[in-house]
């Protein structure tokens, strides 16, 4: 959720405070327990530490607040945005060679370990909400093409394959690496892991067939291979947008849960993706982020879960939340709608007034 959301949730609930950022990122709160409970949610997140080897440190510019993270990658936020946006992929002009002698960040830093271990104990042996631990790292996928830039990543899946497998190869070999050092202390703890990468955007993938099948599916397959070595949690894997041609795909490499079924997304019809995947998939979302939340009443959004519930929910496989995170220009009133409505008609069994 959207920190500006989450402090104008509080007012709205009477608490009279402000909280920072926690994801420096995409701006993003950590909701606090007490709000957790007055919402009825039954997930708790275990998040990775901070890196020692790197510090948020923001620099000033005429532009906006200028960043530089753990992998090199630089983001600006200008003074009328919300979020930071990448501006500085740094291996935009690489070539093969280059590969070998980038500074990589190291996957073992054992400030990632920090606070982490603990809780996730803590939150199993307590046994009161699903442990989901929040561990993608913007996985292989996203990384590379940040590093490369998007546009050119794209292009050289066309004319520079051989580059474009030699840098997923890399980030794919450092993302194991994490995954290994994580899971080695806290994967017994787990009951769901989060991975993720968008494939797609509003109307389609962001990619062909063929490339989903040479440079992403495979890589898929080793991510799911690892964890499932590590731990018994589910596998989560997020991507946004127009993802029904690739689900087939998610399930035979043995993903368990599809995030965020982007309902308004071309393809992503709720109705359909319960009846063609829902005996082989759980799905995770379906409230809508770009059109309900923001700017529909109450009554809505109620009708929104009502809805979802009534065509994903039989038979189970639904975790009803947000379309991806609650942003900056929901209304309190509707976030309360939401959770409301869940706790109204999210029960089993399901109510016939649905």
């Amino acid at each position: 959720i959207s920190v500006i959301t989450y402090n104008n949730l509080l007012k709205q609930l009477g608490i009279d405070r402000e909280v920072g950022f926690f994801d420096w990122l995409r701006q993003n709160a950590d909701p606090e327990e007490e709000i957790l409970q007055k919402l009825g949610v039954d997930t708790r997140y275990v998040y990775i530490g901070k890196p020692r080897s790197w510090k948020f440190a923001p620099v000033k510019r005429e532009d906006g607040s200028y960043v530089v993270d753990e992998w090199g990658c630089g983001f600006i936020k200008p003074p009328i945005t919300l979020y930071y946006n990448l501006i500085n992929s740094p291996l935009k002009e690489a070539t093969l060679t280059d590969l070998d002698d980038y500074p990589w960040p190291d996957p073992r830093d054992p400030g990632y370990l920090d606070g982490m271990v603990y809780r996730a104990k803590w939150l199993a042996e307590e046994g009161q909400y699903a442990v989901i631990g929040d561990f993608a790292w913007e996985t292989w996928y996203e990384r590379a093409w940040k590093l490369r830039g998007m546009e050119k990543f794209y292009l050289d899946m066309a004319i520079n394959r051989d580059f474009i497998h030699a840098l997923l190869d890399k980030t794919l070999e450092l993302h194991l690496e994490f995954l290994d050092h994580v899971l080695s202390t806290c994967g017994e703890y787990l009951d769901v892991i989060i991975q993720g990468g968008d494939f797609a955007g509003q109307q389609t993938t962001l990619m062909s067939p063929e490339d989903y099948l040479e440079f992403i599916k495979p890589r898929q397959e080793k991510t799911v291979e690892l964890i499932r070595r590590k731990t018994k949690a589910k596998i989560f894997w997020h991507s946004c947008g127009a993802i029904s041609t690739l689900i087939p795909h998610f399930i035979d490499v043995g993903i368990d849960i599809v995030n965020p079924v982007q309902v308004r997304a071309a393809g992503m019809d709720a109705k359909r993706l319960k009846r063609d995947f829902g005996s082989n998939i759980c799905f995770w979302g379906g409230i809508d982020t770009q059109q309900v939340l923001p700017r529909g009443t109450c009554a809505n959004v109620e009708s929104e879960v009502r809805q979802v519930i009534r065509e994903m929910a039989p038979g189970g496989g639904l975790v009803i939340c947000a379309v991806h995170n609650i942003q900056a220009d929901v209304p309190p009133e509707n976030v309360l709608c939401l959770y409301d409505s869940v706790k109204r008609w999210g029960g089993y069994p399901l109510s016939k007034n649905l």
